[in-house]
């Protein structure tokens, strides 16, 4: 048998209790292509308690974050706002900002813009920069 996809889980769990869920950067840097590194521990982001769940095998951690690392949960921009918290502020380049707006959709980068005020500051221009490389 397969295990459940721990993100379905991880939400289903945070919705419960009226929170939300964000992968953590490393694993949206990998989701987005910007690093083969696979992390080894599933660890989400949440508005909620932290917590470990054990789910056959697999253990899922739960970890409490601040309003500043939850910018976008449950949309794409949310993934491109983790991975560019992996890759820092300078670690961001041409490469970096055209791999990040490759795959988004006109929904995605209005969210993007829309949600970035709310990101750190080094991150708003370089939102921009994605939003219009889309």
């Amino acid at each position: 048998p397969l295990s459940p996809d721990p993100y379905v889980v991880a939400k289903a769990i945070a919705a419960k209790d009226g929170h939300v869920v964000q992968v953590t950067p490393a694993r949206a840097a990998n989701l987005l292509g910007l690093t083969t590194q696979v992390p080894a521990k599933t660890v989400y982001l949440t508005d909620g308690p932290s917590r470990t769940k054990y789910l056959g095998a697999m253990t899922l951690r739960m970890k409490k974050a601040a309003p500043k690392n939850l910018v976008g949960t449950g949309k794409r921009a949310g993934l491109v706002f983790q991975a560019l918290r992996y890759v820092g502020k300078d670690g961001v380049d041409d490469l970096v900002v055209n791999r990040l707006a490759r795959g988004l959709t006109p929904s995605d980068v209005r969210d993007l813009v829309k949600d970035s005020p709310q990101a750190p500051g080094w991150m708003r221009p370089v939102a921009q920069q994605i939003a219009q490389a889309a």
